[in-house]
């Protein structure tokens, strides 16, 4: 399934080849029956983070309104949406902008890339799965992945792309390159826009920091009303490790179902 880990089932470096016109990126790459799937542990070491950056992102979603007049960068640290970069990028200096969203964008990145290294079309089916009911952006990304992957690692870095990008054995220096590269652009780009942008994003911004508690409670409704509509449609994104390691055993096709041993690590302990 993945080139490098010397199994039965490799997936061609030639984009060309691994998936046909028409077709899914996923629908190829089987994991492999001769391979283990990896431990508990190597998953808690990937998917604890995630979901760090998860609750951080949601939190600063929530407050965003009393964080954009106070802490801006902290806004940023915490959720680096672009309309939160745009309503940011006037009250702040260029460099620790650059700096502080180029590294918060890049956290979760090599995660989900390597998620798609040891799981490959198991965790490309989980990001499907992650993005609900958008199926037509997901083969839109899936189409555009094909044809142009670098393209799409530099332009459009998000988790369905970094998976596929994992998953179909893109070098790992290629990627952190086109990674990298791509969200310093992107950053960069977004600041200046902003510049353009100084009267509209300045009103937007005068508008915040005149209602910020009446903004601050309207956020909090509405993303708690969010959180329960996820979870009722079991597409939260606050999941368990184990969870996730269920979700990632039930989408592999390759697989018996079984997980990793009853969810015990290297060392043969259970993991709760």
């Amino acid at each position: 399934m993945i080139v490098g880990h010397g199994h039965e089932t490799t997936i061609p470096s030639g984009l060309d080849r691994a998936v046909p016109p028409g077709g899914s990126v996923s629908t190829l790459h089987p994991t492999p029956k001769g391979r283990p799937p990896p431990s508990r542990r190597t998953l808690t070491w990937i998917v604890g983070p995630i979901l760090v950056v998860v609750v951080v992102g949601t939190l600063g979603n929530m407050f965003h309104p009393q964080l954009l007049r106070d802490h801006p960068l902290w806004l940023v640290a915490m959720e680096p949406r672009n309309r939160f970069l745009l309503l940011v990028a006037g009250k702040v200096d260029f460099v620790p902008f650059l700096l502080v969203a180029t590294v918060r964008r890049l956290v979760s990145d090599p995660l989900f890339y390597l998620l798609g290294v040891l799981y490959g079309e198991s965790a490309v089916r989980w990001a499907e799965r992650r993005m609900g009911d958008d199926v037509g952006i997901v083969r839109a990304v899936e189409r555009g992945f094909r044809r142009a992957a670098p393209a799409m690692v530099f332009l459009f870095p998000g988790a369905i792309v970094c998976v596929l990008a994992g998953a179909t054995g893109m070098r790992a220096a290629t990627f952190l390159v086109l990674n990298l590269a791509g969200t310093v652009t992107a950053v960069t780009v977004l600041y200046r826009f902003a510049e353009f942008l100084d009267g509209p994003l300045g009103a937007v911004n005068r508008f915040y920091g005149n209602n910020t508690g009446v903004l601050t409670i309207v956020s909090i409704v509405v993303t708690l009303l969010w959180l329960w509509n996820q979870r009722r449609r079991g597409t939260s994104e606050l999941r368990s490790v184990s969870a996730v390691e269920k979700e990632l055993d039930a989408q592999d096709p390759g697989g018996d179902g079984g997980g990793n041993g009853g969810g015990k690590d290297d060392g043969g302990e259970t993991m709760t």
